[in-house]
């Protein structure tokens, strides 16, 4: 054999994607008992995405991470610490992790979606929640681990870890949204109004309008919702103005409403107790 052909052989099978179930022993947080695949990470570009070496494009199930500074938009807090927080635990596995894929393998962008694990089992997601690195956030029908996520993320809030110590991080009042209000919040407010509406669920909260769509419903108790109204609840998620499409989209008569989020999983809603910690 050429020994030029042969280094290059080499190099590729060090390189390759083992694909099929890898087994695994893994004891950690929202451990797997295997991965789908094992891959090499080329370049991590932030708390919640990863480039792999084989050019896909990989974004991490289940999570929120700060964002880095873009298009004339500078940095979240906490969004380098993030990077960094990812990147340290990929590099010290010699840049190799485990894949365990979601339900849907691929989102609206052709981003590969999967759960990231270290070598030897370690959850990275599990590992940023628990730090502070980020938000939980259930995208059905990938909801593997959700209920792990969500105990690790309140875990963080109870400690003030990472993004849960910055008072500018913390949930902001319905009330107070302005129309121009955007991106990734938490949000407290009380439950004025809960309605059908041939798309779903319409809930009110002052100038916050949360919709369930129909393909989301059920996913959720139709009772339990009720029984929120008065209530006041913190819901977690991405918030638009209700400005661009949703005004034209199935809620003409959301009165004051400013801003928009979509639920599309129970865990996005949680209660406020009267200690209003986090349970």
């Amino acid at each position: 054999m050429n020994p030029g052909k042969g280094a290059y052989l080499r190099l590729f099978l060090c390189l390759a994607v083992t694909a099929g179930p890898v087994s695994v022993h893994a004891d950690a947080a929202c451990g797997a008992a295997q991965f789908d695949e094992t891959a090499r990470v080329k370049y991590v570009h932030d708390g919640d995405t990863v480039h792999l070496q084989d050019g896909r494009k990989l974004r991490l199930i289940g999570i929120n991470a700060p964002e880095l500074a873009r298009d004339n938009r500078p940095a979240q807090a906490f969004a380098r610490a993030a990077r960094k927080q990812l990147l340290g635990a990929i590099t010290a596995g010699g840049d190799r992790v485990g894949l365990v894929y979601g339900t849907e393998r691929h989102d609206q962008y052709g981003r590969t979606l999967a759960h990231l694990f270290t070598v030897d089992g370690k959850n990275l997601q599990a590992l940023l929640l628990e730090q502070g690195m980020a938000a939980a956030i259930a995208h059905p029908p990938n909801l593997a681990y959700t209920d792990c996520y969500q105990q690790q993320e309140r875990a963080a809030r109870r400690r003030g870890a990472g993004i849960w110590s910055d008072p500018a991080l913390s949930a902001a009042r319905a009330a107070s949204l302005d129309p121009d209000s955007t991106g990734f919040m938490r949000i407290t407010g009380k439950i004025e109004t809960i309605s059908h509406t041939g798309k779903g669920v319409r809930i009110i909260m002052d100038h916050l309008v949360l919709g369930i769509s129909a393909d989301n419903l059920a996913y959720f108790d139709l009772a339990e919702l009720q029984s929120l109204r008065g209530k006041p609840v913190t819901v977690q998620g991405w918030v638009y103005p209700m400005k661009s499409r949703q005004r034209n989209k199935g809620f003409p008569d959301s009165g004051a409403a400013r801003s928009y989020m979509n639920v599309r999983h129970p865990s996005a809603i949680e209660i406020d107790r009267a200690d209003n910690g986090p349970k």
